[in-house]
């Protein structure tokens, strides 16, 4: 009768060490769910008010391409404009440019 009583408490003991393994694996699990909640809208929060929008970002990065293209087209045609005026003379340039050339090369 003892070892009886014995065995049907150790089957009672294991049960309820199930029912309660079982609901702490429950628990654990509600509180992930509740951690990835909370940092989902924490993270998406934040980036809605403090991190640009990578669209955004995208057009302004490329905007910022053009213009600088922009601005090395000019410098580029601008260098050109000091060279093309550097290179055309006018007639009494020219002719005084010939007349050095005429005494120096005889």
């Amino acid at each position: 009768m003892f070892r009886v009583f014995i065995i049907f408490a150790w089957a009672v003991l294991l049960v309820i060490l199930l029912y309660l393994w079982a609901e702490i694996r429950e628990i654990a699990m509600i509180v992930r769910e509740n951690k990835r909640e909370l940092l989902r809208r924490n993270l998406s929060g934040r980036a809605s008010e403090t991190f640009p929008n990578f669209q955004e970002e995208e057009q302004k990065e490329r905007e910022r391409e053009q213009q600088r293209s922009r601005e090395e087209t000019e410098e580029r045609s601008q260098e050109q404009g000091r060279k093309t005026r550097g290179m055309t003379l006018n007639a009494s340039e020219e002719q005084v440019l010939d007349e050095v050339l005429t005494e120096f090369l005889g």
